[in-house]
């Protein structure tokens, strides 16, 4: 699972997503409705008020937020972006830890429920999924949501189209995200695709929401960004598709995970 070409520099990362701290809540719809699904499976596990929680990769903290207004009581935040804990403080009164969830500061068998919304495929997903499962408690549950292979399939072919490398972010593809959670102990995986289409009206409004949502091309692999005139390729392909379907449409396939970590 750790191919080259997914490693991504932690700075990086971390970098895009405090420039997109501010403007992330404006573009983050579909992260949402993920995150509503993922408040709608806690619901149906009933857990305790004061179950120990911790979200991993928190972002702006609105599952915190909601978790905190329901009444839980023992609540944690992890994000690598010190921007975007910052707007998550302002939402919820919890703790906040700035960090990656490949290394998470806390001792073992901590948490009663571990939930992560679209965050993972920021992440060596072998090295978090073991992360994750140190920190849980035995019978404790992981619920998480992932974007993977597949989507912004319209990107890559547009580069490809214009002659030029793919600079869309490798995803992992749902086998490989299975296995590593699997590999570490995790058990009773349930799993669910999910594809959405958002639609554009303008090439511009494209290029702008990935920017906003600090969702750009973090790998290590980027050798450099886009000359002027790769640019001016990649937007007179938009422009033709543009003027063919009247809006321009992205994919994004995303996956729900939940998983067990059994008593030993």
């Amino acid at each position: 699972m750790n191919s080259p070409k997914r490693l991504l520099p932690r700075q990086q990362v971390e970098n895009q997503f405090d420039r997109a701290a501010l403007t992330y809540d404006n573009v983050a719809g579909l992260q949402r409705r993920m995150g509503n699904k993922l408040l709608q499976r806690i619901g149906t596990l009933q857990p305790p008020a004061d179950c120990r929680i911790i979200d991993l990769g928190c972002g702006t903290g609105d599952i915190l937020e909601s978790l905190y207004q329901k009444g839980f009581t023992d609540l944690v935040g992890l994000d690598l972006s010190s921007g975007m804990i910052d707007v998550a403080r302002q939402k919820a009164p919890v703790d906040f830890l700035h960090a990656s969830m490949e290394s998470i500061p806390v001792e073992e068998n901590h948490f009663d429920l571990a939930v992560s919304n679209a965050a993972i495929q920021w992440c060596d997903a072998g090295v978090a999924a073991s992360e994750i499962h140190r920190v849980l408690r035995a019978d404790g549950t992981l619920l998480l949501n992932s974007f993977v292979d597949g989507t912004l399939g319209q990107w890559r072919d547009a580069f490809l189209a214009c002659d030029q490398e793919p600079r869309v972010h490798l995803l992992a593809n749902i086998d490989e995200l299975k296995s590593a959670f699997t590999n570490c102990g995790f058990a009773e995986l349930e799993v669910k695709q999910h594809t959405e289409t958002s639609s554009f009206e303008s090439i511009e409004s494209m290029f702008a929401s990935i920017r906003q949502l600090g969702a750009t091309n973090a790998m290590s692999s980027r050798k450099r960004p886009m000359t002027r005139i790769e640019y001016n390729q990649l937007t007179r392909h938009f422009e033709k598709q543009l003027k063919d379907n009247g809006v321009l449409d992205l994919d994004f396939i995303w996956v729900e995970l939940m998983a067990k970590k059994m008593a030993r």
